[in-house]
């Protein structure tokens, strides 16, 4: 995890590995982003010019809690949290 700040005039657009969309980065922008295993050459073009700064990010002190990523499967009609019929 690499953290990238944006300090051109302009947005620059990053795409994040394994990310569906790019991602704008506003001039003065940073964000946290996993980067390609690779280097890239746009962002190294881009941290060779200035207009942009990398750095290695800050391990987070806990991971953020995994959510199951198939949806409920539920059978039959919705019910109300109240437990009464909709």
């Amino acid at each position: 995890m690499m953290r990238v700040t944006n300090h051109a005039a302009g947005p620059r657009l990053v795409w994040p590995k394994g990310a569906r969309a790019p991602r704008l980065l506003v001039p003065g922008e940073s964000a946290v982003l996993a980067l390609p295993d690779r280097p890239d050459p746009c962002l190294a073009a881009w941290e060779a010019a200035g207009d942009v700064r990398i750095a290695a990010a800050e391990p987070a002190a806990d991971p953020p809690p995994r959510q199951d990523p198939r949806p409920e499967r539920r059978r039959g009609r919705e019910r109300s949290p109240f437990g009464w019929e909709a």
